[in-house]
């Protein structure tokens, strides 16, 4: 394999990484927390995101409710790409 062709495909694998990276959620994790927080009137114990094929992210947040409760809510949102 001539070395150009060595040096070109990792290249190309780290830039169609970089414009998967460059896709933004419609709704950020911090703004998911908030909404949950404002629902449900509790206390977040942790929250994560989970990539969902090349369109769709899942926000897993876990919170407490005044009630004592823990419940664990999951929000949808789709990536937009960034522009």
């Amino acid at each position: 394999m001539p070395p150009f062709r060595i040096l070109l495909v990792p290249a190309l694998m780290m830039l169609a990484g970089l414009a998967h990276a460059a896709d933004k959620p419609v709704l950020t994790l911090d703004q998911a927390v908030a909404k949950v927080q404002r629902e449900t009137g509790g206390k977040v114990l942790a929250a994560d995101s989970i990539r969902v094929g090349r369109r769709e992210v899942i926000y897993r947040i876990k919170v407490i409710t005044p009630a004592g409760v823990v419940k664990v809510v999951q929000i949808k949102t789709e990536l937009k790409e960034k522009r």
